[in-house]
């Protein structure tokens, strides 16, 4: 079936422009991060959310999964998958917290901190790669406003 003419559309559709949507800007925004990243560390290298699990693990050792979801963002069973083979490949160590034997520490393996020392460099040029778009005078106000949209409080 062939769209309408143009001009015999509902106005709230005729008026919609896509590239003004904060939902789709952020996909975009998203995919072009992906790429960025993928290209400076390939696809054998860690992805973001690895990078960033490792990088909150080591910023906080004994973290149990809870508080590791809470400060990444990632949800509860993508991360416990992702602790699972992180300790399977040995980056992560699990044990049992004395206080709560349901609860795992999570903490990082020496190999995890060599992965990360070797891959920082490229993370933050990626970093550094997605900025680069907006004027210097609005990079604090840009990232005021992604915390903002993404609930993170501010510190």
């Amino acid at each position: 079936m062939r769209a309408t003419r143009r001009g015999a559309l509902p106005s709230d559709i005729e008026s919609f422009t896509l590239k003004n949507t904060p939902g789709h800007l952020l996909r975009r925004c998203h995919q072009r991060s992906e790429e960025l990243f993928t290209a400076a560390l390939g696809t054998d290298g860690p992805t973001r959310q690895q990078v960033a699990l490792l990088v909150t693990v080591c910023q906080h050792p004994e973290a149990s999964q809870a508080e590791l979801v809470e400060l990444t963002g990632i949800d509860k069973n993508t991360l416990a998958q992702m602790v699972r083979r992180l300790t399977e490949r040995g980056l992560l160590e699990r044990r049992r917290t004395a206080e709560d034997g349901r609860t795992n520490a999570i903490s990082a393996t020496r190999a995890a901190v060599k992965l990360l020392e070797q891959s920082m460099p490229a993370v933050k040029n990626v970093q550094k790669q997605i900025l680069a778009a907006v004027p210097p005078e609005l990079r604090e106000t840009f990232q005021h406003c992604l915390r903002l949209i993404a609930g993170i409080e501010e510190e």
